[in-house]
């Protein structure tokens, strides 16, 4: 009896230890399979296989300055490292602000890193990832000026970037007597050095930067809390990608990444509400 019992259990267990096997190799063939064609659904919205194309405005420093290949900043340096987990190389071109995101609408490169504030009408037209960045404006003037606060603005002329929120919040939320817009965000700053604008509205970080490498000729009179919050931009035809970035930017963000990179350009840790997610697309 004791023999046949034996038998019989260790028959059983011979039975049980064959199911884990089977549904084992079920699960990492499941796995594996899941994986690929994740992968193969990123690869097959990106440009050119292997490669991340990224559309970049600049000089916008600390984000993006520098000449081909050799680009340098804070967006590039967390572009390469998303890259990076994805297995990808790195593609920079260069083009203006004003039509960067119909651009990668229209599949001219595969996202944009250029410091985008996330807006309700930029949405309409792309993708977001995952907010990576806090930012205010700042109001520059030059030293001395009696315009102290936006609401001296009124009847003045007022430089900023074309296509920036700093345009935007100057042509809805000032009563500046013109809004004149520069190419970029150096050449808005020049307008008010050179007397071609009597006042600059600029991302607070880019005008902080060029005080402190030395530019003269303006100082920041306020910041204005306008709650931008910057994300890279996707096709809305690239909804796996944008799964990809997010994940990889998620990974920044918990292993450190992120808080070095903000460290190089920014002395700073990224914001809590940037890595536990309480800092949210509008």
């Amino acid at each position: 009896m004791r023999k046949s019992r034996l038998l019989a259990i260790m028959s059983a267990l011979a039975v049980l230890v064959a199911m884990v096997l089977v549904v084992g190799c079920g699960s990492s063939d499941d796995d594996s399979s899941s994986s690929s064609s994740s992968s193969d659904s990123v690869s097959s919205e990106l440009i050119t296989e292997g490669t991340l194309t990224v559309g970049t405005d600049t000089p916008y420093p600390p984000f993006e300055f520098g000449k081909a290949p050799d680009y340098d900043g804070f967006d590039i340096d967390m572009t390469n490292a998303i890259a990076d987990k994805l297995g990808l190389e790195t593609k920079y071109q260069d083009t203006a602000f004003d039509t960067i995101f119909t651009d990668v609408a229209q599949g001219k490169f595969d996202l944009v890193a250029s410091a985008s504030s996330i807006t309700p009408q930029r949405q309409q037209t792309v993708n977001f990832s995952d907010p990576y960045y806090e930012a205010e404006q700042a109001l520059l003037v030059a030293p001395g000026s009696d315009i102290k606060t936006v609401e001296d603005l009124a009847g003045k002329t007022v430089a900023a970037q074309d296509g920036t929120t700093g345009e935007t919040f100057a042509n809805d939320e000032t009563d500046a007597g013109q809004v004149r817009g520069f190419p970029n965000g150096p050449a808005s700053i020049a307008a008010l050095v050179n007397g071609q604008a009597e006042a600059t509205i600029i991302d607070q970080p880019v005008a902080q930067d060029a005080l402190d490498k030395g530019q003269t000729g303006f100082e920041i009179a306020t910041t204005i809390p306008t709650g931008d919050i910057y994300g890279l931009a996707l096709s809305k035809k690239s909804p796996a990608l944008l799964s990809a970035v997010n994940g990889a930017l998620s990974e920044l963000k918990t292993d450190g990444g992120l808080d070095k990179i903000y460290q190089k350009w920014f002395k700073i840790d990224a914001p809590k509400g940037v890595i536990n997610g309480t800092t949210k697309n509008p």
